[in-house]
């Protein structure tokens, strides 16, 4: 199988990066975009471009998954898996829970996400420039792609958790249906609810999987649309949804575990784990997970997030490869995970391993085996990682072996909250202080949208 990796493109379309936060454009910018939307290059191109903003640092370049990963740690504690040592005070902040309306990482996730739904709309709006239909309908269908991973992080980070238990008319976020070429419009709008939001990311998922190609060179596929689908399924509890989803997946992709779990990291060609992932290269930029995940050594900050000993005890056999699947950093003494290791590394979005666990674990709630036992996938990671297996599994058993598979990829407190959980007595499941803000450029501009609780 021919997996996908997201190629950091050079051309960004120059007069999306300031569509949510009404900043001022410049008339040269308002001109190339009237230029350039009047070509099927230049509707090609747009597409290009937001792939490009996709992939930056502030978003699922790396500091996107950073952000989950602290969100679901405070201080030094029994229960704290991981320790930030660094110095940038927004992520500080997510890790003491101490998060401001003026951050300007959390403003950047908030816009470069923006920026790819204005971007697709673009895309789609002006997909009658592309001569070619098969071309067209595969366009249409990265764009909602691409526009719904945008809309399913923007919610789950900057809005209460969905919760299968209620009609979720608990505020998420703005709502863009169309494209947006005139800045000094008013762009005031009030928040849509969480169920409209992920309605919304559902139905775009459908028919990006409708549309898209099998094999896609570097691209979104048909594949990675499904995986998707399992994440979101699983994030809103539908846990037959997300069996089905995950199944499919693992059955007809053709994607398989790699040989060794090292194998799964820190590779620059394609492998046969993936269901979607970045590719960066010494022209076009480095990983933002080895910035702050590694040491001096391979391109990093020298360890801003530390392993501590709580995260090791979580596991069972003292040989599983991923449990020792670190190093000492010899600058500082800190302990760093060997997860990202290579500075122009792919940055993984889907592994395989996520789609087994998704299986396990709805099969276990549903007491059922498509396509397999939650045994069997559960072992299946176990045998590749070289740990004991297991005779049998229990939801727990399950929940935690997530955590050892898919730590550090961003799943920490997205996972705390579907279950749940809680990362302390102070911190449940649903404070409001595991949400980010609105950010203060957005409340500013935006006369009808509301603040979250707690800012």
């Amino acid at each position: 199988m021919k997996t996908n990796k997201l190629i950091i493109l050079t051309i960004v379309a120059a007069f999306f990066a300031s569509c949510e936060s009404q900043l001022e454009n410049d008339p040269k910018q308002r001109e190339d975009a009237a230029i350039t939307l009047t070509t099927e290059k230049g509707v090609t191109d747009v597409l290009s471009g937001t792939y490009s903003i996709f992939a930056t640092g502030d978003v699922y370049g790396g500091r996107l998954q950073v952000s989950a990963d602290l969100l679901a740690q405070t201080g030094v504690t029994a229960t704290t898996n991981f320790r930030w040592r660094g110095t940038f005070a927004t992520f500080r902040q997510m890790y003491n829970k101490s998060m401001l309306v003026d951050s300007g990482l959390i403003q950047a996730i908030w816009q470069r996400n923006y920026e790819i739904v204005n971007a697709t709309n673009t895309v789609i709006e002006n997909i009658g420039l592309v001569e070619d239909p098969e071309k067209a309908k595969t366009m249409v269908a990265e764009a909602k792609f691409l526009q719904s991973l945008a809309y399913f992080d923007l919610v789950r980070f900057f809005a209460k958790p969905y919760d299968a238990t209620i009609t979720n008319s608990q505020l998420g976020v703005v709502i863009r249906p169309k494209a947006i070429y005139d800045f000094d419009t008013d762009l005031s709008a009030e928040r849509s609810t969480v169920q409209e939001v992920y309605t919304l990311v559902i139905n775009g998922l459908n028919q990006a999987y409708a549309d898209l190609p099998v094999d896609n060179s570097f691209y979104a596929n048909k594949y990675a649309a499904k995986a998707l689908l399992a994440r979101v399924y699983l994030q809103q509890q539908n846990y037959s949804a997300a069996l089905s989803a995950a199944n499919e997946v693992i059955t007809n992709s053709g994607a398989e575990l790699s040989p060794t779990y090292k194998d799964a990291f820190n590779h620059d060609v394609n492998q046969i784990e993936d269901i979607f992932a970045i590719q960066i290269t010494k022209q076009t930029g480095d990983n933002q997970l080895v910035n702050h995940y590694g040491s001096e050594k391979v391109g990093g900050r020298g360890g801003d997030i530390e392993i501590r000993a709580n995260y090791l005890n979580k596991f069972s056999d003292p040989n599983d490869e991923r449990r020792n699947f670190n190093y000492i950093n010899p600058d500082n003494g800190r302990r760093l995970t060997s997860k990202f290791t290579n500075e122009f590394a792919d940055v993984p979005i889907i592994r395989l391993a996520e789609m087994l666990l998704i299986r396990a674990e709805c099969n276990f709630i549903l007491d059922s085996a498509v396509g397999a036992t939650p045994l069997d996938d559960i072992n299946a990671l176990r045998t590749r990682a070289k740990a004991a297996t297991f005779t049998s599994v229990t939801l727990p058993l399950i929940l935690n072996e997530r955590v050892l598979e898919l730590a550090m990829e961003g799943f920490a407190i997205h996972d705390i909250k579907r279950t749940k959980g809680s990362i302390s007595a102070a911190y449940p499941w649903n404070s409001d202080l595991l949400v980010f803000p609105i950010p203060l450029r957005e409340t500013d501009n935006n006369k009808k949208i509301t603040q979250n609780s707690g800012y």
